[in-house]
């Protein structure tokens, strides 16, 4: 039986699917925001063979703290992560728009191939996303490494204001983690790996390069790269990545010229010491190009290009991203407040500043009460069409709080005051075994 919309999920209303994966499905969702009015997020939900895994657990804990760090425009926010009903999910920011390859599909059933400026400029800005997010450095100032593996179409968004964002960080990691057949959680990835990749090596930013590579090659040609009839199994599409013969892009399109060509052939250079060494050094690369052949085509000319692309693809072939979306606007950073599922939370606005100074967790906070703007009907909760005020109920007084009942407030002792008592006990655990030896030594007339 197909589910139904809008539903509840802890203190969140899915409003409609945006698509499902073999990792997780999506969701538009209402939230509430630290003021207390409505706000859209996206909500991933991951499937259940995650919580079956607990190593993928912990990575997937680790992976989210890493995302959490990201400030950039060209990269998709994340909230939070949390887990309800032994269901883990994301929350994350909504771009209103679509994804590259629903872009790719509908060009394709037009009988056009995207402008290569366009595809350029989108080029722009993953690259772009993909050097903060290869630089982003921990408290202690070391560079974390960090490396998405799994740069596709479907992982890039174009929002409705011509913005480029990348998504899931991180989230390609705990899928090889998770042990699935070749159809299994990563299936339709393959063909964007990197050489290093697809052979189990150790990859490092460059790996990013490629798959972008393979990317930009696809969108400019029209064609696949690495997949083909002869080509279609999980491993004839790996050997193909590792082995097979790259055709220069401007000898399968006319309309691509031999220095984008270049750029893109250097992405995919099988030797990693030859190739693009940074997605900033390829981001160069890329702006040198369009200042010399489109100094004009900014982010508006390509919120134009890409939607009026849109507005003249077939009406079925119209993606669950492209529709209508509710008027409620959107959560931002200083809108966000954790809830009381979260497991790790983005910089909370409500630490006080002694917290601030602690590595304890940000305060959660108890799941908000239905609004106005969400009445019942049939059982489920439908969301009103405009953000409406909702002023969260004042905090019950000590005395009101029955047993086992909580606050919101994590009252755990930080990760300091831990360490500081474990210091403790180890050195005095030293000191009575020194003082047993030299008791010892006395007895036996040793010394």
């Amino acid at each position: 039986m197909a589910a139904t919309y809008p539903q509840r999920f802890g203190p969140y209303v899915l409003l409609r699917p945006l698509g499902r994966g073999g990792m997780a499905e999506v969701f538009l969702a209402q939230a509430v925001s630290s003021t207390g009015e409505q706000r859209l997020v996206a909500l991933k939900r991951m499937h259940a063979v995650l919580s079956e895994d607990d190593s993928a657990v912990e990575m997937l804990v680790e992976e989210a703290r890493l995302a959490m760090r990201f400030t950039h425009p060209n990269i998709a926010r994340t909230f939070e992560l949390g887990c309800h009903e032994g269901a883990w999910y994301f929350l994350m920011e909504y771009v209103n728009g679509i994804d590259l390859g629903q872009l790719y599909v509908m060009a394709e059933r037009l009988g056009e191939r995207i402008d290569p400026i366009a595809i350029a400029r989108v080029g722009l800005g993953i690259a772009n996303g993909l050097a903060y997010a290869h630089e982003v450095h921990d408290d202690d100032g070391r560079r974390l490494g960090i490396v998405h593996r799994d740069v596709s179409p479907q992982n890039v968004l174009l929002g409705r204001q011509g913005q480029v964002k990348i998504i899931d960080f991180g989230v390609a990691k705990v899928a090889t983690r998770i042990q699935q057949t070749m159809a299994g959680v990563i299936k339709g990835k393959y063909a964007y790996m990197s050489p290093e990749q697809a052979s189990a090596e150790k990859v490092d930013a460059r790996s990013d390069v490629f798959s972008l590579g393979v990317c930009l090659h696809e969108l400019l040609t029209g064609r696949p790269l690495f997949r083909s009839e002869t080509a279609a199994s999980p491993f004839a599409i790996l050997r193909a990545v590792r082995e097979d013969p790259i055709v220069p892009p401007h000898h399968l399109a006319a309309d691509v010229g031999e220095a984008l060509s270049a750029i893109v052939l250097r992405c995919l250079e099988r030797n990693v010491e030859r190739r693009f060494q940074s997605g900033a050094e390829l981001g160069q690369a890329l702006a040198g190009w369009l200042k010399t052949n489109a100094p004009s085509f900014d982010q508006v000319a390509l919120q134009r290009y890409v939607w009026s692309l849109v507005e003249r693809a077939p009406r079925d072939g119209m993606p669950g991203a492209a529709t209508i979306t509710p008027p409620v606007a959107l959560m931002r950073d200083e809108d966000f407040a954790p809830s009381a599922l979260s497991v790790v939370a983005r910089s909370p606005l409500d630490l006080s500043p002694e917290e601030a100074e602690t590595d304890r967790p940000p305060r959660r906070r108890p799941p908000p009460r239905a609004s106005a703007s969400m009445q019942a009907v049939g059982g489920a909760v439908a969301p009103a069409m405009s953000a409406q005020r909702n002023t969260p109920p004042p905090a019950p007084p000590l005395a009101a709080i029955a047993p086992g009942e909580t606050t919101g407030r994590d009252l755990r002792p930080s990760r300091k005051a831990v360490v500081q008592f474990l210091w403790v006990g180890v050195i005095a655990l030293v000191f009575a075994l020194g003082w047993s030896v030299i008791a010892t030594l006395k007895k036996l007339g040793k010394i």
